[in-house]
């Protein structure tokens, strides 16, 4: 009676579909086509040339993805109910960020610490709970327990509990360590996509330690076709300005080079706006940054991001967000 009313649980838990990166962040970089609907343009890493389009709700759906098994057996859905928990709060931040009526800035940068707290909890998430994450785990520490007295449903969800245990054990102290690091407000010239790996820390998105990479690297945040959040790391703090939280302007070559990293680190897929296409101007180099580890060893790319820090009393205008900069930017745009 138990194992049979546990394993109809858990084929109704397995039956639905998880968002493995949130629709709600996903809008920033869709065109608004109806009633709560939104379209994106998903170019998939094994054909990066044939773009084709998909709505908010259809991309990064996985079956059952964060469902586990708790130790009486009961599927659990704990791990999706603190996403959505923190993806609420940190909605509200984000519309601060972007939706200033005058500015491509927000006037309210630098964000109240309560607000810069909300998104820290949510990009230490978005770190964490992607599928790129799960395969470095897997294929680093293959799940230990024994699964053989298993129904074959519930061992589906209980394959879960490795990663949803990690996210549990890692979050809070990955979130403490983005807190305390000085945050750039962005404007990119160039037309910026994001990925499957919409956090991205630079140079070691792999790493045994995710608190430690973070800590050490840059880490960088699209947030929509034009605006970012960059976190520099502190061999990057060559300017005492750039030690507390600042603004930016991403000119020529640097709106490149943040295209390069964000498709470096993309597991599987990267998304861009339809009307805000990089490949109009860009193509990445070489097959990018190895993808998830799978053994072997391999020096991954370094890059050191060198930029100049916006005066505090300047700001770029909102209309720029849709409508391409002229001069040097309208030469790649």
């Amino acid at each position: 009676m138990g194992k049979a009313s546990s394993a109809k649980r858990a084929a109704r838990a397995g039956g639905t579909r998880d968002h493995t990166v949130p629709q709600m962040y996903l809008r920033h970089f869709g065109q608004h086509t109806g009633r709560r609907r939104y379209q994106l343009n998903v170019r998939r890493l094994t054909d990066i040339e044939k773009p084709f389009p998909v709505t908010t709700t259809s991309i990064g759906a996985v079956t059952g993805y964060y469902w586990g098994i708790a130790p009486d057996g009961a599927p659990h859905h704990a791990a999706e109910e603190l996403f959505t928990h923190l993806e609420g709060h940190a909605a509200t931040v984000l519309k601060v960020l972007l939706d200033d009526p005058d500015w491509a800035l927000s006037s309210a940068w630098p964000l109240a610490p309560a607000q810069r707290h909300a998104l820290a909890w949510w990009m230490a998430a978005q770190i964490l709970r992607t599928t790129r994450q799960r395969k470095r785990l897997t294929q680093q520490t293959p799940p230990a327990q024994d699964m053989a007295g298993l129904l074959p449903e519930v061992q589906q969800l209980a394959q879960n509990n490795p990663h949803l245990q990690y996210i549990v054990e890692t979050i809070a102290s990955l979130t403490l360590v983005l807190d305390a690091r000085p945050w750039a407000l962005g404007f990119s010239d160039a037309c910026l996509l994001t990925s499957d790996t919409p956090v991205v820390i630079w140079n070691r998105p792999d790493d045994d330690d995710q608190v430690r990479a973070a800590a050490q690297s840059s880490v960088m945040l699209p947030l929509d076709p034009h605006r970012f959040l960059y976190l520099p790391s502190p061999a990057e703090q060559d300017d005492p300005r750039k030690g507390v939280d600042h603004r930016m302007h991403a000119k020529g070559g640097i709106g490149l080079a943040l295209l390069q990293v964000a498709y470096d680190v993309a597991d599987e897929f990267v998304v861009h706006h339809p009307r805000h296409d990089p490949w109009q101007y860009w193509q990445p180099t070489g097959p990018g940054m190895p993808k998830p580890w799978e053994g072997d060893t391999h020096s991954a790319p370094q890059y050191i991001l060198e930029y100049p820090v916006l005066d505090p009393t300047w700001n770029i205008e909102r209309r720029w967000t849709t409508e391409h900069p002229p001069g040097p930017a309208a030469e790649t745009n």
